[in-house]
């Protein structure tokens, strides 16, 4: 399996995740306690990882094919640019895009990200991953790079959501938590620099913030 098509499989694989941590119970009972994330309820976390982490990718491709250039060339570049960019008004639009999914409660929820997942795959599996998609702001990238973006936003948040409701991590696969982590360096390398990562890395106190990366 080339690497962009395990991309897609990766991608779907944590999409099924994300389904699954959602119909736990333990995030029902939880609904609408507050989140470890601030000013953002479980069930805000649980539309933005609904949202975020799968279906998205549906919006913008029904958008159509993208032209080129190619303005971002990797997930570390999408996710450098997207932080240095990001207001304090951008992220009160996140939380509340959250809370708007999260709305129509939980069962309603998981429903439609089951109905939207069971429409996505076929889609993806037809599509070609060097294919050009434009996503935020119009940017433009190759959509297994972006499918690595929701990658990383899957297991980022499903994490936030299990230290949310005080349970253990849901497992994802090693090569999801490599391809994140791999990732997460791009970031820190492109926002901070190489020697910031290096100290950041192997000597305690001189990270000059390029830890956590976003």
């Amino acid at each position: 399996m080339t690497q962009a098509l395990q991309t897609v499989s990766l991608f779907l694989e944590g999409a099924r995740v994300v389904a699954a941590a959602i119909a736990d119970p333990v995030v029902q009972a939880a609904w609408d306690r507050p989140s470890v994330l601030e000013e953002q309820r479980v069930s805000g976390l649980v539309g933005h990882l609904a949202r975020g982490g799968v279906w998205v990718v549906a919006d913008y491709l029904d958008a159509g094919p993208a032209d080129g250039p190619v303005d971002l060339e990797s997930p570390g570049a999408y996710f450098a640019s997207s932080a240095c960019i990001a207001s304090s008004d951008d992220h009160r639009s996140i939380r509340d895009r959250g809370a708007a999914v999260a709305a129509v409660g939980r069962e309603e929820l998981l429903r439609t990200l089951q109905e939207r997942l069971n429409a996505l795959e076929p889609r993806l599996r037809a599509l070609d991953p060097a294919s050009l998609i434009a996503v935020l702001g119009g940017k433009v990238m190759h959509l297994d790079d972006y499918l690595a973006t929701r990658i990383v936003e899957q297991n980022v948040h499903l994490d936030d959501l299990a230290r949310s409701v005080n349970r253990d991590p849901w497992p994802i696969s090693p090569e999801a938590a490599a391809l994140t982590i791999s990732i997460g360096t791009a970031i820190a390398r492109l926002r901070s620099g190489d020697t910031a990562l290096i100290r950041a890395l192997y000597r305690q106190g001189f990270a000059d913030h390029a830890l956590p990366v976003l």
